[in-house]
């Protein structure tokens, strides 16, 4: 049997994503309702339970997880080492090892002024950035020296992202939401095997976020790197190291880079502030872009033999 694990960083992202899968007029008729369904969440902190299970694709099973959901309660639910720490609970759900592990989370883009605001960004290769490299966040202390601050790449086959045809792009842009603040003008799937997924770890404090992009794609162009971004965030990363599977993320784009405050907890007119529904809409566009292509993936891994290797990339 093969295995697809799906991965989401906090609840407020999995929900919306979820919302999406399960509404018959938002997903393809070639996704069926899961054949297991926890939600909404009622187990304990902690618990190592997916949020959905599709057993319904022939020689393979699909996972929806909520790494918020299996975190042991005495982790900050945005720290990186805590999310290393019990990642590994997913790995141990199946005796099967994965065979395609995909990262979902909101995250920020536009680059050199432009906007992608409503966005989804997929690619392969990821980029971590350790933001407190000395240990001084005691919320936070994860250090991978041998898998930082360099460009790890995927064993995703090139062929996977053909998997996003034309009719395919036009089935997922044709519902994909309109985010309240600043939205792109163009609002798109954006799709590249190179594309770089800058995650910048160790970060529990959102008032970080003021330069923590910045401060990682800078890290990321000073290794001479000249493969385009795909998105930055905080968690795909964590995923990527979880084990060698092929891998690739999926991005909801909240914000510019650098424009957290304006993009993401930004006001409407009345003065209330918009960071729910910000979220939601980027979440919810991931959730569109995932059901389109979960059949795919169900067919393009059980047609190929490819052998994950079970240990985690760090042990």
């Amino acid at each position: 049997m093969k295995r697809i694990v799906l991965i989401g960083n906090k609840s407020w992202e999995v929900e919306p994503i979820l919302n999406a899968l399960l509404n018959s007029r938002m997903r393809p008729q070639t996704l069926p309702d899961p054949t297991v369904l926890n939600y909404p969440w009622t187990y304990r902190a902690g618990t190592a339970q997916p949020r959905a299970v599709w057993d319904s694709f022939q020689q393979v099973t699909i996972e929806l997880w909520c790494i918020q959901d299996i975190m042991d309660s005495q982790w900050n639910a945005s720290s990186s080492q805590g999310k290393h720490e019990c990642l590994p609970k997913i790995l141990r759900y199946r005796q099967e090892a994965p065979d395609l592990v995909v990262a979902l989370g909101t995250a920020a883009l536009g680059l050199d002024n432009g906007n992608n605001n409503g966005c989804v960004s997929m690619g392969s290769n990821i980029f971590i950035h350790n933001f407190h490299p000395n240990g001084e966040n005691p919320e936070s202390k994860w250090d991978d020296p041998a898998h930082f601050e360099k460009v790890l790449p995927s064993s995703i086959p090139a062929d996977f992202f053909a998997l996003l045809d034309t009719t395919t792009v036009q089935a997922i842009e044709a519902r994909l939401l309109k985010p309240y603040l600043n939205p792109s003008a163009n609002i798109q799937v954006m799709s590249d095997k190179d594309n770089i997924g800058v995650s910048v770890v160790n970060i529990t404090n959102y008032a970080d976020y003021a330069t923590s992009d910045q401060t990682g794609l800078k890290v990321l162009a000073a290794t001479g790197n000249k493969l385009p971004v795909g998105s930055v965030e905080t968690t795909h990363g964590v995923i990527r190291l979880l084990c060698d599977a092929p891998f690739v993320f999926i991005s909801g784009i909240t914000d510019r880079v650098g424009h957290f405050d304006d993009d993401v907890d930004g006001k409407d007119a009345k003065g209330n502030v918009k960071t729910e529904a910000q979220n939601f809409t980027a979440a919810f566009n991931i959730g569109i872009c995932l059901g389109n292509l979960i059949p795919k993936m169900a067919t393009f891994i059980t047609a190929r033999h490819v052998k994950p290797i079970k240990t985690a990339v760090g042990a």
